[in-house]
């Protein structure tokens, strides 16, 4: 049975010219989105948008934002998802009621302002994903030898073994800050001034935005997100209840995204390098909490089991093992936000989530092992042994080597 339209003429009048208007908005929006897609392609010209376009956003946006103690981001989701709700809820509840056009209004507007949003994003961040490679000071592959990288693995054990003695560790295994998270913002914001040497040609911009911690912390570890950068409101925004040594590096992680570097693996490199090169001892060390495992590689077995214990004996493990105790504990929604970040970085060109690592990729060869007869040597278990050799050093090597032998 056909429902009756109740709607007046003045109505269909009125409500067929705001979804005129709404669908022009619509169109409007949708063009630019369009628009930045095919100009991204290009590496000048995303380079030029990203300096020029993007950068003057954030830097407004971010001003205005900081006036606020809280995350307006955070607010920003929240009204969105119950804008977004209410306007469907009327929709149906107008077009049950014999009031179609009224119902489809309300669609055409929540479409409009979806897309205006959209259309802001692209302009603020699309054109990140694709500009130049991010500059950083480290070797070239060919510019040191394996006992360099040796060596290079040494002293970066004897400083880390030698901060982790003097840090102050509760007793879960948790870095204690010697910083409140208002300090630990104006530290990082210090740190990021050696980006505007000279040596980086106006890369990164000069505008360090504030990043806030959320007040649905809990939420976030359940999707397991430590933070999110939100570029239209010029805000980097952290998980409160996180473990200190991850805290303190997704907070230089997200600033990097503030500061135009959108690709992950570039983010997570800067943002390490930053910390792992830093005069402060605190940022330091928890720059290289996060490259352990990539300097391991660069030792024989024999130093291996001796930084090992090391580390052990400084409460390495202790710091390591609270981390991964605190994340065991959220499972339910981990893959509801990987599944939509791995979708969102595929859409701006990016390998999905595994870009993360891109960075600490080494380029190793291996080698059977033979005896004096020609013969394969076989281990215990009845598996053949091969050599290892690293033929192309990852980044995160040669940065450090830059900064040890440099």
């Amino acid at each position: 049975m056909k429902r009756p339209d109740r709607e007046s003429a003045v109505e269909k009048r009125f409500y067929s010219r705001r979804m005129l208007r709404a669908a022009i908005v619509c169109a409007a929006a949708l063009a630019v989105i369009v628009l930045c897609l095919l100009l991204e392609r290009s590496e000048s010209v995303s380079e030029f948008c990203s300096r020029y376009i993007s950068r003057p956003i954030v830097w407004l946006m971010g001003h205005i934002s900081s006036v606020f103690p809280f995350s307006l981001f955070e607010i920003f989701v929240f009204a969105a998802v119950a804008a977004a709700l209410t306007l469907v809820v009327l929709f149906i509840i107008y077009c049950a009621g014999g009031f179609p056009r009224r119902g489809a209004s309300y669609v055409t507007v929540l479409a409009a302002v979806a897309l205006c949003v959209g259309a802001v994003y692209t302009l603020c961040t699309g054109f990140n994903y694709y500009r130049a490679e991010a500059p950083l000071p480290m070797a070239e592959n060919d510019e040191y030898g394996k006992e360099d990288y040796a060596q290079v693995a040494e002293l970066f054990f004897e400083d880390l073994t030698a901060l982790l003695e003097k840090a102050e560790i509760d007793g879960n295994g948790n870095l204690v800050s010697p910083y409140s998270f208002d300090e630990l913002n104006d530290v990082i914001a210090e740190e990021f001034k050696r980006l505007d040497d000279e040596y980086f040609g106006g890369y990164y911009t000069s505008y360090t935005p504030e990043a806030k911690l959320m007040a649905s912390s809990e939420l976030m570890s359940e999707l397991h997100l430590i933070g999110i950068t939100f570029s239209p409101l010029g805000e980097a925004n952290l998980n409160a209840g996180v473990p200190v040594c991850d805290l303190v590096s997704t907070t230089a992680h997200e600033l990097m995204h503030a500061k135009g570097v959108m690709r992950e693996s570039e983010a997570n490199l800067v943002s390490y390098w930053l910390l792992a090169t830093s005069d402060n001892d605190f940022l330091r060390l928890c720059g290289y909490l996060e490259l352990t495992s990539d300097m391991f590689m660069l030792t024989d077995t024999e130093r291996h089991e001796y930084w090992a214990q090391r580390l052990t004996e400084c409460r390495y493990d202790d710091v390591r093992g609270y981390s991964s105790r605190y994340w065991s504990q959220y499972t339910a929604l981990r893959r509801i936000s990987g599944f939509f970040n791995d979708i969102y970085l595929a859409i701006n060109g990016q390998g999905g989530t595994e870009s993360y690592n891109e960075g600490s990729q080494t380029e190793i060869t291996f080698t059977p092992v033979y005896d004096d007869e020609g013969n394969p040597v076989y281990d215990e278990s009845g598996g053949q042994i091969f050599e290892s050799e690293i033929v192309a050093y990852s980044q995160i090597h040669r940065f450090m080597a830059e900064y040890f032998l440099g």
